[in-house]
Protein backbone atom coordinates (compact mmCIF):
# COMPACT_ATOMS: atom_id res chain seq x y z
CA UNK A 1 0.00 0.00 0.00
CA UNK A 2 0.86 3.71 -0.98
CA UNK A 3 1.84 6.30 1.90
CA UNK A 4 -0.52 8.80 2.75
CA UNK A 5 0.14 12.29 1.58
CA UNK A 6 0.85 14.79 4.06
CA UNK A 7 -1.85 17.07 5.03
CA UNK A 8 -1.48 20.78 3.24
CA UNK A 9 -1.28 22.98 6.15
CA UNK A 10 -3.66 26.59 5.15
CA UNK A 11 -3.01 29.84 6.09
CA UNK A 12 -5.16 32.83 5.90
CA UNK A 13 -3.87 35.45 3.62
CA UNK A 14 -1.49 37.77 4.52
CA UNK A 15 -2.61 40.58 5.95
CA UNK A 16 -5.87 39.41 7.85
CA UNK A 17 -6.43 38.45 10.86
CA UNK A 18 -8.55 35.05 12.44
CA UNK A 19 -10.71 36.35 15.28
CA UNK A 20 -11.36 34.05 17.97
CA UNK A 21 -13.85 34.88 20.93
CA UNK A 22 -11.83 37.09 22.84
CA UNK A 23 -10.50 39.03 19.78
CA UNK A 24 -14.06 39.54 18.84
CA UNK A 25 -15.21 40.74 22.20
CA UNK A 26 -12.54 43.13 21.96
CA UNK A 27 -12.78 44.24 18.47
CA UNK A 28 -16.74 44.76 19.58
CA UNK A 29 -15.62 46.80 22.49
CA UNK A 30 -13.61 49.28 19.93
CA UNK A 31 -16.85 49.22 17.19
CA UNK A 32 -19.41 50.31 20.65
CA UNK A 33 -16.84 53.02 22.12
CA UNK A 34 -16.50 54.37 17.87
CA UNK A 35 -20.78 54.40 17.97
CA UNK A 36 -20.95 55.85 20.99
CA UNK A 37 -19.21 58.66 20.27
CA UNK A 38 -20.13 58.97 17.20
CA UNK A 39 -24.49 59.28 18.44
CA UNK A 40 -23.46 61.32 21.54
CA UNK A 41 -21.94 63.90 19.03
CA UNK A 42 -25.02 64.13 17.08
CA UNK A 43 -24.09 61.84 14.51
CA UNK A 44 -26.27 59.59 12.10
CA UNK A 45 -25.38 56.28 11.28
CA UNK A 46 -24.72 55.22 7.20
CA UNK A 47 -23.65 52.34 4.73
CA UNK A 48 -22.05 51.57 1.71
CA UNK A 49 -21.07 49.07 -0.64
CA UNK A 50 -17.95 47.18 0.58
CA UNK A 51 -17.09 47.68 -3.47
CA UNK A 52 -17.07 50.48 -6.13
CA UNK A 53 -15.87 51.19 -9.18
CA UNK A 54 -12.45 51.59 -9.82
CA UNK A 55 -13.43 54.76 -11.95
CA UNK A 56 -14.91 56.05 -8.45
CA UNK A 57 -11.74 55.97 -6.88
CA UNK A 58 -9.20 57.16 -9.84
CA UNK A 59 -11.69 60.11 -10.16
CA UNK A 60 -10.76 61.08 -6.72
CA UNK A 61 -7.26 60.40 -6.30
CA UNK A 62 -5.87 59.68 -10.07
CA UNK A 63 -5.34 55.80 -12.24
CA UNK A 64 -2.22 55.72 -9.51
CA UNK A 65 -4.57 54.31 -7.07
CA UNK A 66 -5.29 51.47 -8.58
CA UNK A 67 -1.84 49.94 -7.64
CA UNK A 68 -3.42 50.16 -3.87
CA UNK A 69 -6.56 47.99 -4.50
CA UNK A 70 -8.03 45.02 -4.69
CA UNK A 71 -9.50 44.58 -7.64
CA UNK A 72 -12.76 42.51 -8.18
CA UNK A 73 -13.12 39.70 -11.00
CA UNK A 74 -16.20 37.99 -10.75
CA UNK A 75 -14.81 34.83 -13.15
CA UNK A 76 -18.09 34.53 -14.63
CA UNK A 77 -16.63 36.72 -17.67
CA UNK A 78 -13.96 33.63 -18.82
CA UNK A 79 -11.71 34.45 -21.39
CA UNK A 80 -13.08 37.30 -22.42
CA UNK A 81 -13.48 39.03 -18.93
CA UNK A 82 -9.77 38.73 -18.35
CA UNK A 83 -9.25 40.12 -22.13
CA UNK A 84 -11.18 42.87 -21.27
CA UNK A 85 -9.22 43.95 -17.77
CA UNK A 86 -6.17 43.66 -19.31
CA UNK A 87 -6.79 45.68 -22.14
CA UNK A 88 -8.84 48.19 -20.07
CA UNK A 89 -5.76 48.27 -17.38
CA UNK A 90 -8.42 47.59 -14.33
CA UNK A 91 -11.20 45.48 -13.39
CA UNK A 92 -14.39 47.23 -13.15
CA UNK A 93 -14.91 47.14 -9.25
CA UNK A 94 -12.47 46.99 -6.65
CA UNK A 95 -12.82 46.34 -2.91
CA UNK A 96 -13.20 50.00 -1.19
CA UNK A 97 -10.11 51.44 0.71
CA UNK A 98 -11.74 54.21 2.14
CA UNK A 99 -15.11 55.69 2.72
CA UNK A 100 -15.01 59.30 1.74
CA UNK A 101 -15.23 58.38 -2.43
CA UNK A 102 -18.44 56.58 -1.52
CA UNK A 103 -19.59 59.33 1.17
CA UNK A 104 -19.05 61.93 -1.53
CA UNK A 105 -21.15 59.64 -3.99
CA UNK A 106 -23.87 59.11 -1.78
CA UNK A 107 -24.35 62.54 -0.64
CA UNK A 108 -24.09 63.99 -4.48
CA UNK A 109 -27.37 61.41 -5.48
CA UNK A 110 -29.80 63.28 -3.15
CA UNK A 111 -27.97 66.50 -2.29
CA UNK A 112 -31.13 68.45 -3.18
CA UNK A 113 -33.20 66.58 -0.36
CA UNK A 114 -30.45 66.08 2.14
CA UNK A 115 -30.83 68.57 5.50
CA UNK A 116 -27.72 70.83 5.43
CA UNK A 117 -25.16 69.89 7.07
CA UNK A 118 -25.74 66.39 7.20
CA UNK A 119 -23.33 64.97 10.13
CA UNK A 120 -22.55 60.95 9.13
CA UNK A 121 -20.65 58.33 10.66
CA UNK A 122 -20.31 54.78 9.36
CA UNK A 123 -17.71 51.91 10.53
CA UNK A 124 -16.97 48.69 8.73
CA UNK A 125 -14.59 46.58 7.02
CA UNK A 126 -11.57 47.94 4.19
CA UNK A 127 -8.87 46.13 2.10
CA UNK A 128 -5.69 47.80 0.96
CA UNK A 129 -3.08 45.51 -1.27
CA UNK A 130 -0.21 47.05 0.68
CA UNK A 131 2.71 45.28 2.92
CA UNK A 132 1.62 44.57 5.99
CA UNK A 133 2.94 45.61 9.30
CA UNK A 134 2.41 46.40 12.95
CA UNK A 135 -0.59 48.42 13.07
CA UNK A 136 -1.01 48.12 8.95
CA UNK A 137 -3.00 45.23 7.42
CA UNK A 138 -4.43 44.79 4.45
CA UNK A 139 -8.06 44.20 5.64
CA UNK A 140 -9.19 46.19 8.99
CA UNK A 141 -12.23 47.79 10.54
CA UNK A 142 -12.23 51.54 10.02
CA UNK A 143 -14.45 54.57 11.36
CA UNK A 144 -15.81 57.56 9.64
CA UNK A 145 -16.89 60.48 11.15
CA UNK A 146 -17.89 63.53 8.25
CA UNK A 147 -19.47 67.05 8.20
CA UNK A 148 -21.04 67.80 4.76
CA UNK A 149 -22.57 70.83 3.76
CA UNK A 150 -22.10 73.40 6.30
CA UNK A 151 -22.87 76.90 4.56
CA UNK A 152 -19.44 78.25 3.73
CA UNK A 153 -19.43 81.41 6.33
CA UNK A 154 -16.12 81.23 8.43
CA UNK A 155 -18.32 80.49 11.26
CA UNK A 156 -19.85 77.63 9.84
CA UNK A 157 -16.98 76.03 8.36
CA UNK A 158 -15.31 76.33 12.41
CA UNK A 159 -18.17 74.70 13.91
CA UNK A 160 -18.40 71.73 11.51
CA UNK A 161 -14.01 71.39 12.20
CA UNK A 162 -14.87 71.51 15.66
CA UNK A 163 -17.34 68.74 15.34
CA UNK A 164 -15.44 65.95 14.04
CA UNK A 165 -12.65 66.96 16.49
CA UNK A 166 -15.26 66.95 19.72
CA UNK A 167 -16.03 63.81 18.30
CA UNK A 168 -12.76 62.50 17.97
CA UNK A 169 -11.70 63.69 21.71
CA UNK A 170 -14.80 62.00 22.89
CA UNK A 171 -13.86 59.08 21.65
CA UNK A 172 -10.64 59.34 22.98
CA UNK A 173 -11.36 60.58 26.63
CA UNK A 174 -13.92 57.48 26.51
CA UNK A 175 -11.55 54.53 26.06
CA UNK A 176 -8.96 56.30 29.05
CA UNK A 177 -6.44 57.96 27.03
CA UNK A 178 -5.65 61.74 28.47
CA UNK A 179 -3.95 64.30 26.76
CA UNK A 180 -0.62 62.59 28.06
CA UNK A 181 -1.06 59.43 25.72
CA UNK A 182 -2.29 61.72 23.13
CA UNK A 183 -2.52 65.07 20.79
CA UNK A 184 -4.24 66.04 17.78
CA UNK A 185 -1.85 68.20 15.86
CA UNK A 186 -4.11 70.76 14.11
CA UNK A 187 -3.08 72.40 10.89
CA UNK A 188 -4.15 73.98 7.74
CA UNK A 189 -3.19 73.39 4.08
CA UNK A 190 -3.66 76.96 3.33
CA UNK A 191 -1.77 78.51 6.38
CA UNK A 192 1.30 76.07 5.50
CA UNK A 193 0.90 77.16 2.38
CA UNK A 194 0.98 80.90 3.33
CA UNK A 195 3.52 80.49 5.59
CA UNK A 196 6.27 78.24 3.19
CA UNK A 197 5.73 81.00 0.43
CA UNK A 198 6.30 83.72 3.32
CA UNK A 199 9.47 81.68 4.13
CA UNK A 200 10.63 81.78 -0.02
CA UNK A 201 9.15 79.04 -1.11
CA UNK A 202 8.52 78.99 -4.62
CA UNK A 203 5.10 78.64 -6.06
CA UNK A 204 5.99 75.57 -8.53
CA UNK A 205 7.55 74.04 -5.36
CA UNK A 206 4.39 73.71 -3.32
CA UNK A 207 3.25 70.44 -4.44
CA UNK A 208 6.60 68.83 -4.08
CA UNK A 209 6.94 70.34 0.22
CA UNK A 210 3.63 68.96 0.86
CA UNK A 211 4.75 65.42 -0.13
CA UNK A 212 8.16 66.11 1.64
CA UNK A 213 6.62 67.80 4.73
CA UNK A 214 3.99 64.60 4.89
CA UNK A 215 6.98 62.58 5.54
CA UNK A 216 9.13 64.64 7.53
CA UNK A 217 8.39 63.41 10.81
CA UNK A 218 10.00 59.52 10.03
CA UNK A 219 13.02 60.46 8.65
CA UNK A 220 15.74 61.46 10.68
CA UNK A 221 17.34 65.29 10.65
CA UNK A 222 20.26 64.60 7.66
CA UNK A 223 18.14 62.99 5.37
CA UNK A 224 15.71 65.60 5.64
CA UNK A 225 18.14 68.05 5.13
CA UNK A 226 19.82 66.21 2.35
CA UNK A 227 16.41 66.29 0.65
CA UNK A 228 15.54 69.76 1.31
CA UNK A 229 18.83 70.20 -0.97
CA UNK A 230 18.27 67.88 -3.64
CA UNK A 231 14.79 69.42 -3.86
CA UNK A 232 16.10 73.24 -4.03
CA UNK A 233 13.55 74.33 -1.20
CA UNK A 234 15.64 77.69 0.60
CA UNK A 235 17.87 76.37 3.02
CA UNK A 236 16.25 78.10 6.43
CA UNK A 237 12.75 76.98 5.10
CA UNK A 238 12.32 74.24 8.14
CA UNK A 239 13.93 76.30 11.04
CA UNK A 240 12.05 79.39 9.77
CA UNK A 241 8.64 77.11 10.34
CA UNK A 242 9.55 75.62 13.27
CA UNK A 243 9.84 79.22 15.40
CA UNK A 244 7.04 80.97 13.37
CA UNK A 245 5.02 77.00 15.11
CA UNK A 246 7.15 77.75 18.23
CA UNK A 247 5.35 81.69 18.89
CA UNK A 248 2.20 80.28 17.38
CA UNK A 249 2.06 77.79 20.62
CA UNK A 250 3.12 80.54 23.16
CA UNK A 251 0.61 83.19 21.67
CA UNK A 252 -2.06 81.00 22.50
CA UNK A 253 -0.76 80.50 25.66
CA UNK A 254 -0.66 84.17 26.06
CA UNK A 255 -4.09 84.67 24.73
CA UNK A 256 -2.67 86.56 22.39
CA UNK A 257 -3.55 86.93 18.10
CA UNK A 258 -1.75 84.31 15.95
CA UNK A 259 -1.20 87.16 13.30
CA UNK A 260 0.88 89.69 15.70
CA UNK A 261 2.52 86.75 17.06
CA UNK A 262 4.07 85.28 13.77
CA UNK A 263 4.13 88.36 12.29
CA UNK A 264 2.11 87.82 8.83
CA UNK A 265 -1.32 88.94 7.88
CA UNK A 266 -3.18 86.00 6.16
CA UNK A 267 -6.77 85.93 6.63
CA UNK A 268 -6.13 81.61 6.95
CA UNK A 269 -4.48 82.68 10.18
CA UNK A 270 -7.88 84.10 11.24
CA UNK A 271 -9.65 80.57 10.31
CA UNK A 272 -7.45 79.39 12.49
CA UNK A 273 -7.47 81.70 16.03
CA UNK A 274 -11.20 81.17 15.43
CA UNK A 275 -11.05 77.23 15.95
CA UNK A 276 -8.63 77.85 18.52
CA UNK A 277 -11.05 79.92 20.67
CA UNK A 278 -14.08 77.75 20.01
CA UNK A 279 -12.34 74.83 21.06
CA UNK A 280 -10.45 76.40 23.71
CA UNK A 281 -14.49 77.06 24.54
CA UNK A 282 -15.38 73.55 24.66
CA UNK A 283 -12.79 72.50 26.85
CA UNK A 284 -10.50 70.65 24.30
CA UNK A 285 -7.53 72.93 24.64
CA UNK A 286 -5.33 70.32 26.64
CA UNK A 287 -6.09 67.84 23.59
CA UNK A 288 -4.90 69.85 20.64
CA UNK A 289 -2.38 72.09 19.23
CA UNK A 290 -2.48 75.50 18.50
CA UNK A 291 -1.14 75.76 14.45
CA UNK A 292 1.12 72.44 13.82
CA UNK A 293 2.99 73.35 10.44
CA UNK A 294 4.29 69.41 10.24
CA UNK A 295 0.78 67.73 9.32
CA UNK A 296 -0.44 68.24 5.99
CA UNK A 297 -1.97 64.62 5.09
CA UNK A 298 -0.70 63.10 2.06
CA UNK A 299 -3.66 63.10 0.13
CA UNK A 300 -3.98 65.89 -2.29
CA UNK A 301 -8.15 66.95 -2.35
CA UNK A 302 -7.36 68.18 1.45
CA UNK A 303 -8.54 71.89 1.47
CA UNK A 304 -7.73 73.64 5.03
CA UNK A 305 -8.46 72.66 8.03
CA UNK A 306 -6.51 69.04 8.52
CA UNK A 307 -5.90 66.84 11.64
CA UNK A 308 -4.26 64.29 12.95
CA UNK A 309 -4.63 62.37 16.84
CA UNK A 310 -1.13 60.75 17.23
CA UNK A 311 0.09 58.73 20.54
CA UNK A 312 3.38 59.04 22.10
CA UNK A 313 4.47 61.92 19.24
CA UNK A 314 4.35 59.81 16.37
CA UNK A 315 1.52 57.03 16.34
CA UNK A 316 -1.08 58.66 13.92
CA UNK A 317 -4.20 57.30 15.39
CA UNK A 318 -6.92 59.73 12.94
CA UNK A 319 -6.90 61.79 10.77
CA UNK A 320 -8.83 63.93 8.43
CA UNK A 321 -9.60 67.40 7.44
CA UNK A 322 -11.57 69.59 5.21
CA UNK A 323 -12.05 68.46 1.60
CA UNK A 324 -14.30 71.19 -0.04
CA UNK A 325 -14.19 70.16 -3.47
CA UNK A 326 -14.74 66.46 -3.17
CA UNK A 327 -18.17 66.25 -3.87
CA UNK A 328 -18.65 68.51 -6.55
CA UNK A 329 -15.69 66.22 -8.37
CA UNK A 330 -18.20 63.17 -7.97
CA UNK A 331 -20.95 65.47 -10.01
CA UNK A 332 -22.52 66.76 -6.76
CA UNK A 333 -23.33 70.63 -6.54
CA UNK A 334 -20.25 72.58 -4.50
CA UNK A 335 -20.17 71.59 -1.18
CA UNK A 336 -18.07 71.96 1.68
CA UNK A 337 -17.12 68.68 3.71
CA UNK A 338 -14.89 67.94 6.80
CA UNK A 339 -14.15 64.85 8.33
CA UNK A 340 -11.83 62.06 9.98
CA UNK A 341 -10.97 58.25 10.13
CA UNK A 342 -9.68 56.33 12.71
CA UNK A 343 -8.73 52.39 12.12
CA UNK A 344 -8.84 49.77 14.69
CA UNK A 345 -5.62 48.38 14.16
CA UNK A 346 -3.50 51.24 15.79
CA UNK A 347 -6.33 51.97 18.13
CA UNK A 348 -6.71 47.95 19.43
CA UNK A 349 -2.84 48.13 19.81
CA UNK A 350 -2.62 51.29 22.02
CA UNK A 351 -5.26 49.98 23.96
CA UNK A 352 -3.25 47.05 24.83
CA UNK A 353 -0.10 48.59 25.07
CA UNK A 354 -1.79 51.11 27.88
CA UNK A 355 -3.61 48.60 29.88
CA UNK A 356 -6.72 49.60 28.25
CA UNK A 357 -8.19 46.78 26.95
CA UNK A 358 -10.98 45.08 29.55
CA UNK A 359 -10.39 41.17 29.42
CA UNK A 360 -11.95 38.22 31.12
CA UNK A 361 -15.44 38.51 32.36
CA UNK A 362 -14.91 42.98 32.64
CA UNK A 363 -14.63 42.28 28.97
CA UNK A 364 -17.61 40.58 28.47
CA UNK A 365 -19.33 43.05 30.58
CA UNK A 366 -18.18 45.98 28.47
CA UNK A 367 -18.82 44.91 25.06
CA UNK A 368 -22.37 43.80 26.08
CA UNK A 369 -23.08 47.41 27.48
CA UNK A 370 -26.26 49.17 26.67
CA UNK A 371 -25.34 51.69 23.65
CA UNK A 372 -26.33 55.39 23.47
CA UNK A 373 -29.41 56.66 22.53
CA UNK A 374 -30.35 56.91 18.91
CA UNK A 375 -32.82 59.19 19.46
CA UNK A 376 -31.56 62.62 20.80
CA UNK A 377 -31.58 62.64 24.32
CA UNK A 378 -31.44 66.94 24.90
CA UNK A 379 -31.76 69.69 22.22
CA UNK A 380 -30.00 72.77 23.35
CA UNK A 381 -31.06 76.44 21.68
CA UNK A 382 -29.86 79.94 22.97
CA UNK A 383 -32.66 82.34 24.37
CA UNK A 384 -32.42 85.66 24.30
CA UNK A 385 -28.93 87.47 24.75
CA UNK A 386 -26.19 86.79 21.92
CA UNK A 387 -23.93 85.93 24.86
CA UNK A 388 -25.83 82.70 25.15
CA UNK A 389 -24.70 81.54 22.09
CA UNK A 390 -21.49 80.39 22.89
CA UNK A 391 -23.10 78.81 26.01
CA UNK A 392 -24.85 76.60 23.78
CA UNK A 393 -21.86 74.93 22.34
CA UNK A 394 -20.22 74.92 25.91
CA UNK A 395 -23.13 73.12 27.19
CA UNK A 396 -23.40 70.85 24.58
CA UNK A 397 -19.60 69.43 24.81
CA UNK A 398 -20.42 69.22 28.66
CA UNK A 399 -23.31 67.18 27.99
CA UNK A 400 -21.80 64.60 25.59
CA UNK A 401 -18.88 64.20 27.96
CA UNK A 402 -20.71 63.33 31.09
CA UNK A 403 -19.37 64.12 34.82
CA UNK A 404 -16.90 61.48 36.08
CA UNK A 405 -17.55 60.65 39.58
CA UNK A 406 -15.29 61.63 43.02
CA UNK A 407 -15.26 57.96 43.88
CA UNK A 408 -13.98 56.92 40.14
CA UNK A 409 -11.62 59.24 39.81
CA UNK A 410 -10.14 58.71 44.03
CA UNK A 411 -9.40 55.49 42.73
CA UNK A 412 -5.92 54.14 41.29
CA UNK A 413 -6.59 51.50 39.38
CA UNK A 414 -9.73 53.12 37.55
CA UNK A 415 -10.46 51.87 34.42
CA UNK A 416 -12.71 53.51 31.87
CA UNK A 417 -15.47 50.59 31.46
CA UNK A 418 -16.21 50.49 35.25
CA UNK A 419 -19.83 50.95 35.67
CA UNK A 420 -19.22 53.81 38.83
CA UNK A 421 -17.31 56.03 36.00
CA UNK A 422 -19.85 58.66 36.19
CA UNK A 423 -21.92 60.44 38.20
CA UNK A 424 -23.80 62.25 35.55
CA UNK A 425 -23.25 59.86 31.80
CA UNK A 426 -22.67 61.51 28.69
CA UNK A 427 -25.88 62.16 26.48
CA UNK A 428 -26.77 62.50 23.10
CA UNK A 429 -27.21 66.25 22.67
CA UNK A 430 -28.16 68.01 19.88
CA UNK A 431 -27.69 71.81 18.75
CA UNK A 432 -29.65 73.18 15.56
CA UNK A 433 -27.93 74.57 12.88
CA UNK A 434 -30.47 77.25 11.51
CA UNK A 435 -29.59 80.66 11.20
CA UNK A 436 -33.31 81.47 12.80
CA UNK A 437 -33.36 82.33 16.71
CA UNK A 438 -36.99 81.99 16.48
CA UNK A 439 -37.70 79.43 19.49
CA UNK A 440 -40.80 78.37 17.95
CA UNK A 441 -38.82 77.56 14.51
CA UNK A 442 -36.11 76.04 16.71
CA UNK A 443 -38.64 73.97 18.96
CA UNK A 444 -39.75 72.79 15.57
CA UNK A 445 -36.35 71.62 14.38
CA UNK A 446 -36.39 69.58 17.64
CA UNK A 447 -39.48 67.95 17.41
CA UNK A 448 -38.02 67.09 13.49
CA UNK A 449 -35.40 65.11 15.12
CA UNK A 450 -37.28 63.73 17.86
CA UNK A 451 -35.45 65.08 20.44
CA UNK A 452 -36.30 63.92 24.03
CA UNK A 453 -35.81 66.95 25.88
CA UNK A 454 -35.70 70.97 24.74
CA UNK A 455 -33.01 72.71 26.45
CA UNK A 456 -33.16 76.70 26.59
CA UNK A 457 -30.19 78.89 27.49
CA UNK A 458 -31.20 81.98 29.11
CA UNK A 459 -29.48 85.18 30.46
CA UNK A 460 -26.93 84.35 33.20
CA UNK A 461 -26.64 80.74 32.61
CA UNK A 462 -30.26 79.76 33.52
CA UNK A 463 -31.44 76.84 31.82
CA UNK A 464 -35.23 76.13 31.21
CA UNK A 465 -36.47 72.28 30.48
CA UNK A 466 -38.94 71.10 28.05
CA UNK A 467 -40.09 67.19 28.11
CA UNK A 468 -40.72 67.30 24.57
CA UNK A 469 -43.12 64.17 24.84
CA UNK A 470 -45.18 65.09 27.80
CA UNK A 471 -44.91 68.84 26.65
CA UNK A 472 -44.22 69.97 29.68
CA UNK A 473 -41.58 71.83 31.41
CA UNK A 474 -39.02 70.69 34.01
CA UNK A 475 -37.85 72.71 37.11
CA UNK A 476 -35.25 72.39 39.87
CA UNK A 477 -37.08 71.90 43.31
CA UNK A 478 -34.02 73.99 44.81
CA UNK A 479 -33.76 76.80 42.75
CA UNK A 480 -36.81 76.87 39.88
CA UNK A 481 -34.11 76.34 36.81
CA UNK A 482 -31.67 74.64 35.80
CA UNK A 483 -27.19 76.26 35.58
CA UNK A 484 -24.63 75.01 32.29
CA UNK A 485 -22.04 74.48 34.77
CA UNK A 486 -21.58 70.89 35.43
CA UNK A 487 -20.04 71.64 39.19
CA UNK A 488 -23.33 73.55 39.98
CA UNK A 489 -25.86 71.67 42.34
CA UNK A 490 -28.65 72.03 40.24
CA UNK A 491 -26.50 71.38 36.87
CA UNK A 492 -29.21 70.77 33.95
CA UNK A 493 -27.12 67.55 32.73
CA UNK A 494 -27.93 65.73 36.19
CA UNK A 495 -31.89 65.93 35.59
CA UNK A 496 -31.29 65.04 32.16
CA UNK A 497 -29.19 61.85 32.59
CA UNK A 498 -31.70 60.99 35.44
CA UNK A 499 -34.83 61.29 33.35
CA UNK A 500 -33.61 60.45 30.07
Amino acid sequence: MGSKSKPTKLQGPKGTRDLYPTEVLKRRYIQNAWRDASLRCGFDEIEGPTFESTELYSVKSGDGILGELFQAFSGKGGKEGIEEILEAGRAKYALRPEFTPTLARMYAARAKELPKPCKWFTAGPYFRAERPQRGRLREFLQWNVDVIGDDGSADSRTLADIECIDCCVNLLDSVGFTPADMKLEIGDRRAIEGLALHAGLKPDQLQDFFEWLDGASKRSDETNQRLIDERGFPSELVSTLKEIEKRAVEAVQKGTELANAIGVEMSVIGDQQRLVRTYSALGLSTWCSPLSLSVVRGLAYYTGTVFEALADGERAVAGGGRYDNLIELMGGPPTPAVGFAMGDVVLGNLLEDKGLMPEGAELMEAAARPQVSIRPEAFVVPNGDADNESLVHTLVANLRRGVESDEWRSRDDRKPWQSDRYSVRPLHARVSYKSTRNLGKLRADAEKQHAKFFVEIHADNKVEVTNMDKRESITSDTHGSFHVDPSAPNYVGRVLSARC
